[in-house]
């Protein structure tokens, strides 16, 4: 066989196949080799394939790197990242940011509300999550993510759009939320108020 009239067979493929499946993918009729003038001989039964995520269904500052040219910007950008990436002695217990008397008080209220599974939730902080490292054990945790343990509920609760055309964010860094938030401290105190007592009224499908 030629090398070049296989290869250009390929390439024919290749861009016949994805036109095909594009067309599919927008609701069209999809067209035969013959319609494009492509012959039989030139199909194959493999395609490769690449597709990214062109959309942002967040607002995360960390998570969408900008070209910027602010130094202060840029530095603060690639601290996180280095952070991330190699923690180091700052890859501390859960704990040590989130301590036992938070913990303590988030029982309270779900207890309060009357929410099942309190006392599970108790059982899984003391014997496990109190005490793995923020960043390699948790942050990185491949089940957590794979389960959307942590990303589920922030996609739920990041940004909320009401029904007077508003967003409400909720308090955290890695969001759009204006309130300053200069301690933990300060920032649980507003996190408790959005979570438990803040009444949003947001359009229902």
């Amino acid at each position: 066989a030629d090398p070049a009239k296989t290869a250009s067979r390929r390439r024919s493929m290749s861009a016949f196949g994805c036109f095909r499946q594009i067309t599919q993918l927008l609701g069209g009729k999809p067209l035969s080799g013959h319609e494009l003038g492509i012959e039989a001989e030139t199909y194959s039964k493999d395609m490769k394939v690449a597709s990214w995520n062109l959309a942002a269904v967040n607002n995360n500052p960390f998570e969408y790197w900008i070209t910027h040219k602010d130094p202060a910007y840029n530095k603060l950008m690639e601290d996180v990242q280095a952070f991330i990436e190699d923690p180091g002695d700052k890859d501390v217990e859960v704990s040590e940011v989130f301590t036992d008397r938070m913990f303590a008080e988030l029982v309270a209220v779900m207890q309060g509300l009357g929410w099942s599974g309190v006392n599970e939730v108790k059982l899984l902080w003391s014997a496990d999550y109190k005490k793995r490292k923020i960043i390699s054990q948790f942050i990185k945790d491949a089940t957590i993510g794979s389960k959307r343990l942590a990303s589920m509920p922030d996609r739920m609760t990041n940004t909320i759009n009401t029904t007077d055309g508003k967003q409400v964010c909720r308090p955290t860094v890695i969001n759009c939320f204006a309130e300053e938030m200069n301690s933990v401290e300060e920032w649980w105190a507003k996190w408790k108020v959005f979570m438990f007592e803040k009444t949003l009224k947001i359009k229902g499908k």
